[in-house]
């Protein structure tokens, strides 16, 4: 029932988070202390996901947060398209009656919704990276 919407509401989005994860990862990949940790007999295993993945998945994180955000606007078409009650149906149905107080609620709730997912995303970030100080 919902994997079409899924999957068209996603497809926009995966191709730029596995883009900038390979970056990331060949990035930190080549750093010295990848290298380090090698010689000194870490499993692969370990180096790639304690060591590695922690350091490639910070900007990952912020994409993704910042990503997340404009499909909940691009869910207005997806809901649209394929007849979903929701709250991007009720932005297109508000639109189309002009009910202003209901389309100032929905941007609203949008925003808000937008700087939760960023202000989540920098703490992760905060989490990830201890060299990244929360003020």
């Amino acid at each position: 029932n919902f994997i079409m919407p899924s999957v068209a509401l996603g497809y926009y989005v995966t191709p730029a988070v596995m883009r900038l994860t390979r970056t990331g990862m060949l990035e930190v990949l080549a750093s010295d202390y990848i290298r380090t940790a090698r010689a000194k007999g870490l499993r692969p295993p370990v180096v790639l996901f304690k060591h590695a993945l922690r350091n490639a998945i910070i900007p990952v994180v912020s994409l993704a947060a910042v990503q997340f955000g404009f499909m909940l606007g691009g869910s207005i078409v997806i809901e649209t398209i394929f007849a979903i009650n929701g709250l991007g149906y009720l932005a297109w149905e508000s639109i189309q009656r002009g009910d202003l107080p209901v389309m100032q609620a929905i941007v609203l709730i949008l925003a808000c919704f937008y700087i939760v997912l960023t202000y989540l995303a920098d703490m992760l970030n905060a989490f990830l990276d201890p060299r990244i100080r929360v003020a």
